[in-house]
């Protein structure tokens, strides 16, 4: 087919298959299309089939294209143009789509990443319903906020005190700094004892003794320091004088400044 036949043939292509298709109004110019295309030895001339977009009076020359082998089994995805050479000069609307087939392999894969998916929803969902919430605020009031007070002096070694640590008096109590609580380590550790009980800085330490309240506590990670306990007849007169018997005292160290809470009456 010469150069000028091959114009004339895409011309003729154009009004059957273009966006201003006008060839089925011309019955001289389809049926010269149609042997234009028969005289073809390629079969990517053929005029697509009756289920393409273009005219449905055009009559379509069948194309014969490579069905690929089945698949052991796996899933139809979506489909997928697969290009040919008798495709290339075919307008995009006209052209086959050919479904693919997942290997064995890939399908398990999936199947196993969606049981996967399953185990771990239903993992949380457990985790979620298994562990009841608690409530962590107790409600108690904020009565008293300690300040240091520089005059207190504390024997260094006495309970983990320090030569510089910081000290509080509460109705009879003494507070300080330690360098670890009494039953365990931590981080801006503190005691609490009765200030009776504290020794003269120029005591023996072999005399040292203690035989009444004493508390500590120290800090974990982004939790304060905390002492608490009940008053009862073993606190300072002081301490008894200030709170009813059997109120619930809580002292929170901040690293510069103590909070005195009580907690909400049970009565």
């Amino acid at each position: 087919m010469d150069a000028a036949t091959l114009d004339e043939l895409r011309t003729l292509r154009a009004r059957a298959y273009g966006p201003s298709a006008d060839i089925e109004q011309d019955p001289a110019a389809l049926q010269r299309l149609r042997e234009l295309e028969a005289s073809r030895d390629a079969p990517d001339a053929a005029v697509p089939d009756e289920q393409s977009e273009v005219p449905t009076h055009v009559e379509p020359t069948p194309v014969e294209a490579p069905v690929p082998p089945p698949a052991d089994d796996g899933a139809e995805l979506f489909a997928i143009g697969e290009s040919s050479e008798t495709e290339s000069d075919m307008p995009a609307s006209a052209r086959r789509r050919k479904p693919r087939r997942l290997s064995s392999q890939s399908v398990a894969l999936w199947a196993l990443s969606v049981l996967g998916a399953a185990a771990l929803a239903a993992g949380l969902t457990y985790s979620l319903t298994s562990a009841p919430p608690v409530e962590a605020s107790s409600g108690a009031t904020q009565v008293d906020t300690l300040e240091p007070d520089p005059f207190i002096e504390v024997p260094a070694g006495w309970f983990g005190a320090g030569p510089s640590s910081m000290a509080f008096e509460y109705y009879g109590l003494t507070l300080f700094e330690s360098t670890g609580g009494y039953t365990g380590l931590g981080t801006d550790c503190f005691a609490v004892v009765a200030t009776e009980q504290m020794p003269e800085l120029d005591a023996d330490t072999n005399s040292w003794s203690m035989s009444g309240i004493m508390y500590s506590g120290c800090g974990a990670g982004a939790f304060p320091a905390t002492v608490q306990f009940v008053v009862d007849s073993n606190a300072p007169q002081q301490l008894r004088d200030r709170f009813a018997s059997d109120s619930a005292l809580q002292f929170v160290f901040d690293g510069s400044r103590i909070g005195v809470f009580l907690a909400p009456s049970e009565s």
